[in-house]
């Protein structure tokens, strides 16, 4: 039985489980069973609506299927839930860039840096913000300090 398998029997055993209703609904989305990970995830949110994490792999699985609305929706409230996590600002950033919201790409980039000043990627996703909206002298700040951080950015 694989790990998988083991979830889903624990979350049968025990289905009013938010925690094993979000293991599985990540291990579903892991699995590529994206449709059954939307629904282990949004029953996680409805035993626990305030599951920072929960809204956060739900905002993955809704950019899978392109519902970008939502995958924004979902990655607002992880981060207004759990203020302090740097990842669910910079994806919050991502997505708003997705859905071409350049300029409220940029707050959220910002967050992620002020909680990280050392995270390459929202650095360069602030700089993609930046140069979308024209503010061109901010955008290759940030692209400088994306390289300086993490070399790969300038071969691309």
């Amino acid at each position: 039985m694989d790990e998988l398998e083991k979830l889903a029997e624990a979350h049968r055993r025990d289905p009013e489980n938010a925690d094993l209703s979000f293991q599985l609904g990540v291990a579903e989305f892991q699995s590529g069973k994206n449709e059954e990970a939307l629904v282990t995830l949004q029953k996680a949110l409805r035993l626990r609506p305030n599951f920072s994490k929960a809204h956060f792999y739900l905002a993955k699985v809704f950019d899978v299927f392109k519902r970008y609305d939502e995958m924004v929706d979902s990655f607002r409230e992880a981060a207004y839930l759990d203020p302090g996590w740097p990842e669910a600002h910079y994806n919050l950033g991502l997505a708003f860039l997705v859905l071409g919201d350049y300029e409220e790409a940029i707050e959220p980039f910002q967050k992620t840096i002020e909680l990280n000043a050392d995270f390459a990627e929202a650095h360069n996703g602030l700089s993609v913000a930046y140069g979308l909206t024209g503010k061109t002298g901010k955008a290759q700040e940030h692209y400088a300090e994306a390289v300086r951080l993490n070399p790969e950015f300038d071969k691309t």
